[in-house]
Formats: structure tokens, C-alpha cells, sequence
């Protein structure tokens, strides 16, 4: 279960998948095709969260794809990828063309597949993918409502796109002032993540 995972429960691999530390857990392999063909190619690439969620898998399966309907969505569209889906990933040729989709974006649907986001820290691949994740829920509710969708000006998104071209910034308030509060609150409901044995608090 993932409420029962511990920094203990990690495994340290390689861009090769060589096992650096011990544990008695294994690794998924097409979760380290995906990982691992993102940080060979991305210094900045600290830390690469990817989801299965309900809404994020809807919308990278939808045609149309992720719409700037929304403020949260323009937080997203201006710097959003898509990767086409060609099975289950566990063949390393995949790894190039995932490579080439992502660029040097940080948020990408994996079509039919669900949402992935990087950064330079945990704290702002975290922001990043629950911005991008409330705003494929955001998107479906919308759709799901059956009446005509009232447009954004496209002189909005410009203006919004120009407003978030700075990736420094976003790091710093992910860091600063996003994560902090997050952490504390971790702490306060689950006492005891840091331990090196769930069952130590369980």
C-alpha cells in the first residue's frame, strides 16, 4: 500500500538499473524505462513524479488532450508534452522518442496512460503535478456538465503563458513556500514516514 511506504522502502538504482542499496524490494521495470529515460537526458531532472489517477488517465486518453479552460489550466498548458502510448513500457527503445516528446518540458500526458511532471526538487515536481492533476479533474467536471464551454480570451492565455515563463520563480515558491506547510502536515497526520519500518508506527 503507498500509505505504508518509508524513505527505507526506496530502492537506489543506477541509469542502468544496477541495485545501489540494500532492500528487499524490487523495482518496476516500466516505471525505470520512463524514470530512467528522463534523467539521462535532464540535469535538472531531480525528481520525476508520474500518476495513474482516474482524471489524468481520462484526459491523456481525450483527443483534445489537456485545454486551457481555466487559470489552473493555464498554470499547465503552457509547458505541457504528450508522449503517444506504444504499450506497457518495458522495451528501452521507447526511451528516445519518450525523450524527444518531453524536451525541456515539465509536464506531460502520457496518452492513455496518466500525467507526469519534473523538477528540480520534490517540492516543485509535487506542485507541478497537483496543479496538473486538478486541472485534467477540472477539465472532466466541466465536460461532464454537457453545456457549452465559455472561452478564455486568447489574449488572457498570452498574457498568463508570458506571467509563468519563469521557471526560477516557480521553483522558489515550490520550495518555499508550497512544500513547508505540506511537510508539516505530513507530520502531524502520519508521525513517522521518516522511520526506517512502517510497522514501526503502524
Amino acid at each position: 500500500m503507498f500509505d505504508e511506504i518509508t524513505a527505507s522502502s526506496l530502492v537506489k538504482v543506477d541509469l542502468h538499473g544496477n541495485q545501489l542499496s540494500e532492500s528487499e524490494y524490487s523495482i518496476n521495470p516500466a516505471g525505470f524505462t520512463i524514470h530512467s529515460a528522463i534523467h539521462e537526458v535532464r540535469e535538472d531532472a531531480i525528481c520525476v513524479l508520474h500518476l495513474h489517477t482516474l482524471d489524468g488517465t481520462a484526459v491523456s486518453s481525450s483527443a483534445e488532450g489537456l485545454l486551457p479552460l481555466n487559470q489552473t489550466a493555464q498554470l499547465v498548458t503552457h509547458d505541457l508534452a504528450y508522449h503517444d502510448y506504444e504499450g506497457i513500457a518495458l522495451d528501452h527503445d521507447e526511451r528516445p522518442r519518450l525523450q524527444k516528446d518531453l524536451g525541456d518540458h515539465n509536464h506531460m500526458l502520457l496518452r492513455n496512460h496518466g500525467t507526469l511532471t519534473v523538477g528540480r526538487s520534490v517540492a516543485s515536481a509535487f506542485e507541478r503535478m497537483y496543479h496538473l492533476e486538478r486541472a485534467c479533474s477540472m477539465q472532466v467536471r466541466t465536460r461532464a456538465l454537457g453545456t457549452p464551454v465559455y472561452p478564455v480570451e486568447e489574449i488572457a492565455i498570452e498574457k498568463n503563458t508570458e506571467l509563468l515563463a519563469n521557471r526560477d520563480r516557480a521553483e522558489l515558491r515550490a520550495t518555499n513556500l508550497v512544500w513547508p506547510p505540506l511537510l508539516r502536515k505530513l507530520d502531524r497526520e502520519l508521525p513517522g514516514y521518516r522511520s526506517l519500518d512502517f510497522r514501526d508506527f503502524v
